[in-house]
């Protein structure tokens, strides 16, 4: 796997784990925001139940309160006694709770909900004898539901003292009792889980449905992407062979040319052969030996462009103190690949300015039909072309500028190219000092 094909999944990979992520807090946050209406909900409907149950026995019994905190006091373990504010004096917990399980069952209705509430006294505080006297942990049960509450949710708790003197008869001292009693109403709602996930179930099933169909799109485009690299790697393959394949047929014709006798058709026949040699040589071939160039040969070869090209108007300006590196058949390759490009496509005025000193500069204008800005990437790869419809007509096997790109490399240098209105331009910084 490439190194551009291992960033593209690597960006996805981690464009998806946000996306999950995101996904599963909008989740949770749905979660948390449905429990919390769910309970808001429930708690309404515990405090009417509550408020029902109070309302339902007003019955007091001073005597018998008194009576059940002296036996607390006392240390004599109460069961089923009812003990709520005021000295009210319920009736039995049983009958409590089958009165508070009909008032739920009424107020629930249709709601769904399955609702578990319970009031109890926790705490009585003797203010006398300074001590509580319900066991720790154990608290005196007013009424709660059949089911059992396992994480309680408080609705309100109460604070009140319990005042009173008896008198005994047999020593003639009179008792005072006085008790600070605190009670909590509570609730639970059994059924929470079930209701929100009823609720946000549809909303997993999107998000699970989004993220198998993102995960299924980019393996369907990682599929055709690397079928598409397979296709053109055949295509590379095969022009490679047929370019090699190409060497012996050259090297026929230029033995028969050196044979044949007939002179008109020879120099023909030599330029098309050494064309067809440019054209092997510029697929398969990169590197070059030779003499470094010089001066001469550089105003030469601009002399010999101009005369090749007369309907082309060339801006050349060249600034030449030493040449230590550059070789002519480098300079040549860079200089034909670049020229024929602006001529195949359309340039009627080139400007070239080259300056050889401590580093070998190479800029390249022309205004014909350019190159667009996003392509630039992708220009200096081997067989890439251009898909536009101004390309169509233009022959080319798209390996110029990739030939020119290998030999900068070369030298360790870089090149650039710029969109301009009309035209393109291309600047080359090779290396020139060893």
């Amino acid at each position: 796997m490439n190194r551009k094909k291992i960033s593209k999944v690597g960006l996805f990979l981690f464009s998806l784990a946000i996306l999950v992520v995101l996904q599963v807090y909008f989740i949770y946050n749905s979660y948390r925001l449905e429990e919390k209406e769910l309970n808001r909900q429930a708690r309404d409907m515990a405090e009417l139940v509550i408020a029902k149950m109070e309302k339902y026995d007003a019955s007091t019994n001073e005597d018998k309160l008194v009576a059940d905190f002296q036996k607390l006091n006392n240390k004599i373990n109460i069961q089923r006694e009812e003990i709520i504010h005021h000295g009210k004096i319920t009736a039995s917990g049983n009958e409590q709770s089958r009165k508070l399980e009909m008032i739920l069952k009424e107020q629930l209705c249709e709601s769904g909900f399955d609702l578990a509430i319970k009031s109890e006294i926790y705490s009585v505080y003797d203010e006398l004898t300074k001590k509580e006297l319900l066991p720790e942990n154990r608290s005196v049960i007013l009424y709660q539901t059949a089911k059992p509450i396992t994480k309680p949710l408080v609705i309100n708790e109460g604070k009140w003292s319990s005042r009173n003197s008896s008198k005994n008869t047999e020593i003639n001292l009179e008792e005072k009792q006085n008790y600070l009693i605190k009670s909590k109403s509570s609730f639970q709602l059994l059924n929470i889980r079930f209701l929100i996930l009823k609720k946000i179930i549809p909303l997993v099933v999107i998000s699970l449905f989004i993220v198998c169909l993102i995960i299924y799109l980019f393996r369907n485009s990682m599929r055709n992407l690397n079928r598409q690299e397979n296709k053109i790697l055949q295509l590379h393959t095969t022009i490679d062979s047929i370019a090699h394949e190409l060497n012996t047929p050259i090297t026929t014709l230029k033995f028969s040319i050196v044979q044949s006798p007939d002179i008109e058709n020879k120099a023909l026949l030599e330029r098309q052969v050494k064309r067809l040699e440019n054209i092997v040589s510029s697929i398969h071939s990169y590197d070059s030996e030779g003499a470094r160039i010089d001066k001469k040969e550089i105003e030469n070869y601009f002399s010999e462009l101009r005369i090749t090209h007369q309907h082309t108007n060339f801006n050349i300006k060249i600034d030449f103190i030493e040449n230590k590196l550059l070789l002519y058949n480098d300079f040549k390759q860079i200089m034909d690949n670049l020229m024929n490009n602006a001529l195949k496509y359309g340039a009627t005025e080139i400007e070239v300015f080259l300056k050889v000193d401590k580093a070998v500069e190479i800029k390249i204008s022309d205004n014909g039909i350019g190159i667009p800005k996003e392509e630039h990437k992708l220009i200096f790869e081997k067989y890439y072309r251009v898909t536009r419809p101004e390309n169509f007509h233009v022959n080319g096997l798209g390996v110029g500028l990739f030939l020119v790109k290998t030999i900068v490399d070369k030298y360790k240098g870089d090149i650039g190219v710029q969109s301009k209105k009309k035209g393109v331009t291309f600047k080359i910084m090779l290396r020139n000092e060893a």
